[in-house]
């Protein structure tokens, strides 16, 4: 002020309050902000703006914006700026563009840009914000050549890939799928996977199936055919797990399959071989039983006819013969007649063939009952018939009636070793490591000599035996997918171990 108490006309203008908060604005931001007058000369140019393109304000206020621009922006921007002032079309003004801007040492890069205009007492003016997307783009860059690499990966991988929406709705699949299937993808966008590659019969399961891996449990080793365009079937071994957004949410179910089709075939033809095979094996056994049946019968049938002949004399001689003179011919007889009878008996059971009956088998309750049958046979020959099984042993799918058949066959034989001499046979069960199960049958009779195999056709330690009665308990082992065999016991004698898979088969030939 001056004496007189006037303003001084030179005294610098004080800042309003509004004007204050402006500058505050421009120099806290982290945009760029850059003022243009209507000539396109640079009249703001904040700290932001300094830091991004290199420049001072002072190098760069009262100069044309034209500097910070690349070709040809740099030489086209002049006449836009006209044009605009002149038609009022605006190419950029009021809009959000990606374009590129020029920093002092001559780097190109890419910013985003926003502008406005400003009209203040018929001075215009223009104000742009302004964003450096540098590290946005290579980011982008980097994730869509990540894409592009997973992409190409899932399309050139020999397995199908699948996804499909909540709704089982198709969201992609690989070009592996459309090889097998006949489908291409871009047909069968949002299409139902279920209406078009899953038979109508089977589309309950395996909706089932999906809505399972959508509950958030993974699907392992799951085997469904799917249709093909040209309307025949592929069999997929399936992998699936549900896909979750980043907030949680259920966004689908992404599926790996393999095709085993061909896999299939194979086993089943292989499995056809293996049949054969056995079936060739099991006729040429019966070739070998029919040869010795016939051999066999060739002297107990010339014994029958010879007593026969001496009972028939006995009788023209005296026709009020005694009866001890004919009772020993036909004792010898039926003795003949019933040794005839067991090899005849061993002879049809291993020649036939067999479907298996299989149901869930209680082995501790099954093994009782068998035990139960053989006590009176086991208390005559002066032997103790013993069971120990586990009791957390599950059931496991048998024949019943067939399978007792082999377990007669090893009982009696382990009864018949012991030779009429006091001690235990034991049947046990026990669970393998592998899940498998194990039935074993112990004995402390005399034992296996070295030089035979107890399971080859007509090997036998008894006199009287056909060596046929092991052969049918190993085929009606194998039968149902397990193994037999045989090792001396700890305590002497002999130990037979029936090994029976987890699993079982449904239909088999014994």
């Amino acid at each position: 002020m001056n004496d007189n108490g006037d303003a001084n006309p030179h005294a610098p203008a004080t800042p309003s309050l509004g004007a204050a908060r402006w500058l505050a604005i421009l120099s806290s931001t982290r945009d760029a902000i850059i003022c243009i007058d209507s000539r396109g000369l640079v009249s703001v140019f904040n700290p932001s703006a300094e830091r991004m393109f290199g420049y001072s304000a002072e190098q760069v206020i009262g100069h044309d914006i034209a500097m910070l621009m690349p070709a040809p922006y740099a030489a086209e921007h002049a006449g836009y700026v006209r044009t605009y002032q002149q038609t009022r079309v605006a190419k950029a003004i009021g809009k959000v563009r990606e374009v590129e801007a020029k920093k002092r040492d001559g780097t190109i890069f890419p910013i985003e840009l926003s502008v406005a205009e400003v009209t203040d007492n018929g001075d215009t003016t223009y104000a742009a914000i302004i964003r450096d997307v540098s590290e946005r783009q290579k980011m982008e860059e980097e994730l869509r050549s990540q894409r592009d690499f997973a992409d190409n990966l899932i399309d050139t991988a020999h397995v199908i890939v699948l996804v499909l929406s909540p709704e089982g709705r198709i969201i992609r699949f690989n070009r592996h799928l459309e090889e097998i299937s006949g489908f291409a993808f871009g047909a069968m966008r949002q299409e139902d996977w279920f209406t078009t590659f899953i038979a109508a019969d089977d589309r309950d399961r395996i909706r089932a199936i999906f809505e399972t891996a959508l509950s958030g449990t993974e699907i392992h080793g799951h085997i469904n055919s799917i249709n093909t365009k040209s309307g025949g079937e592929r069999q997929i071994l399936w992998y699936a797990k549900r896909l979750l957004s980043p907030e949680g949410e259920v966004i689908g179910v992404i599926s790996v399959g393999h095709d085993i089709t061909e896999r299939m075939r194979a086993e089943q033809r292989l499995g056809e071989l293996e049949h054969d095979s056995r079936q060739n094996d099991r006729l040429a056994d019966i070739g070998a039983i029919t040869a010795k049946v016939v051999h066999d019968l060739g002297n107990p049938l010339a014994a029958l006819t010879m007593q026969a002949q001496l009972i028939l004399r006995r009788a023209r001689r005296n026709d009020f013969a005694p009866a001890e003179l004919v009772q020993r011919p036909v004792e010898q007889m039926l003795e003949t007649l019933s040794r005839l009878e067991v090899l005849v008996t061993d002879f049809t059971e291993f020649s036939r063939e067999r479907r298996l009956s299989l149901k869930p088998t209680v082995l501790s309750s099954y093994l009782d009952n068998v035990r139960e049958l053989w006590d009176a046979y086991a208390t005559a020959h002066r032997v103790r018939l013993l069971t120990k099984v586990e009791e957390d042993v599950p059931a496991v799918l048998l024949d019943t009636e067939m399978f007792r058949r082999a377990l007669d066959n090893l009982i009696k034989n382990a009864i018949d070793s012991m030779a009429d001499r006091p001690g235990n046979v034991t049947l046990a069960t026990t669970q393998n490591p592998d899940s498998s199960f194990r039935i074993s049958i112990t004995d402390e009779g005399c034992g296996l000599p070295d030089d035979i195999d107890p399971f080859r056709l007509f090997e036998s330690t008894k006199p009287d035996g056909t060596g046929i009665g092991l052969a049918i308990a190993k085929q009606i082992v194998e039968a149902h997918g397990g193994e037999i065999h045989y090792a001396a016991s700890t305590g002497g004698g002999t130990v037979f171990h029936l090994d029976l898979p987890a699993g079982s088969h449904s239909t088999l030939h014994g």
